[in-house]
């Protein structure tokens, strides 16, 4: 057991570090994906449609994966699943960096992510059984480690500039692996097999209308950050003056921004309702967004992002904890469709953002991001006002 002595303690213990850090590896694969996108481009001679076709072969595999998660961790059990999961994402990412075509980049990520997002929710479900009393903290703890990586992505690529390129990420991801399993894998076989995996045949129930209002939320506040981060590191390198490698640590600016926003939140959040902080988020993102979209200088354009960042960091946290929080119990079940979730915004955002920066412009395509915070204020004032309506009805 966690703690035998206080089962309702927040402790944090080996196997509860080992998960924070597992989780930050998935963000770090994630955060590559947009900063490594204009050296593609340019090995490549990507057009923009085809570019983001790289994030939604991510997003593929996270659907994928969604639907036969938790039947496969009830199946084989959550220590396998979760260090099977970064096996698989070794592998993925061996077939990616060693590609000399698209078509095999594409299929590496599509690799990693369905091996990857196993793992994913075999964290979220662990960390939820583990301390259900602390579900929010302890999530909001492991998300703030998953930003903290991802915000080291676009570093690492820029970084490896100097080396063998876009490319470092590979050893950098193995080595940090093979250390994490070195310290972490016996703590995660001998505390996880504590965590109940519901039963398939129990997680069959119907999950309340109230949770179908923050799955929306979760599918465009992923929306939203994917938009941002994705296309970043080439909007950016439009700026005079700028570099690749300015444009991909520029990029970073974003995850950093998360990183903070999430130490912020995760230390207020007691404080101040979920409700409200993803409030204050949507209005960071609506002040941010005309500085980052103006480009009218570096530090300006960083600065927007920045904020973008701060307020984009909370959307995922929250309306993940809010939706668990009222799923009455069929916590992996609610698990598995905030991912699908998830990957249907990365499927969709940058994609439908790259067909339109084909026709028209990037600039004109960034657009959509403002209008879908507006879309989730709007979503969220008509669902608190029918809440108490409807937070008890069941859907299909």
């Amino acid at each position: 057991m966690i703690n035998s002595e206080n089962p309702t303690r927040f402790t944090r213990t080996g196997a509860v570090y080992t998960l924070y850090v597992l989780l930050g590896l998935y963000a770090f694969v994630q955060g590559c994906i947009g900063p490594a996108i204009p050296y593609l481009r340019k090995e490549f001679g990507l057009d923009y449609t085809l570019s983001a076709l790289h994030v939604s072969a991510f997003a593929v595999g996270m659907i994928s994966t969604g639907f036969f998660a938790s039947r496969l961790l009830k199946r084989i059990g959550m220590t396998r699943g979760l260090w099977f999961g970064m096996a698989g994402v070794v592998v993925g990412l061996g077939i990616t960096v060693a590609a000399q075509n698209p078509i095999l980049t594409l299929f590496g990520i599509l690799v990693s992510s369905v091996t990857g997002t196993l793992t994913l929710i075999a964290i979220q479900a662990g960390l939820s059984g583990l301390f259900p009393a602390h579900r929010s903290k302890a999530l909001m703890e492991a998300n703030i480690v998953a930003s903290l990586f991802n915000a080291s992505a676009p570093f690492v690529i820029a970084a490896g500039s100097f080396l063998i390129g876009w490319r470092t990420v590979f050893p950098f991801f193995v080595l940090v692996l093979a250390i994490t399993a070195a310290i972490g894998f016996r703590s995660t076989r001998d505390q996880l097999p504590a965590v109940e995996i519901t039963a398939p045949s129990a997680q069959e129930g119907r999950l309340p209308r109230a949770f179908w209002l923050f799955w929306v939320l979760i599918f465009l506040g992923v929306s939203v950050e994917w938009s941002l981060g994705f296309w970043a590191a080439e909007y950016l390198k439009a700026i005079p003056g700028a570099t690749l490698a300015l444009a991909a640590a520029g990029a970073g600016i974003f995850q950093i921004a998360g990183f903070v926003g999430r130490i912020v939140s995760s230390r207020v959040v007691g404080r101040i309702s979920e409700r409200r902080i993803t409030v204050i988020a949507m209005m960071l993102v609506l002040a941010g967004f005309p500085l980052y979209w103006l480009r009218a200088g570096i530090f300006t354009a960083f600065a927007g992002l920045f904020l973008c960042g701060l307020g984009v960091s909370c959307f995922y946290p929250f309306a993940l904890s809010m939706g668990i929080g009222v799923s009455k119990g069929l916590t992996e079940k609610a698990s598995s469709y905030a991912t699908i979730g998830s990957g249907l915004a990365i499927l969709c955002a940058p994609f439908l953002l790259g067909r339109i920066a084909d026709r028209y412009s990037l600039e004109a395509a960034l657009w959509a991001i403002p209008a879908g915070v507006v879309l989730m204020a709007i979503l969220f004032v008509v669902g608190r006002t029918g809440s108490s309506r409807t937070s008890g009805n069941p859907v299909s």
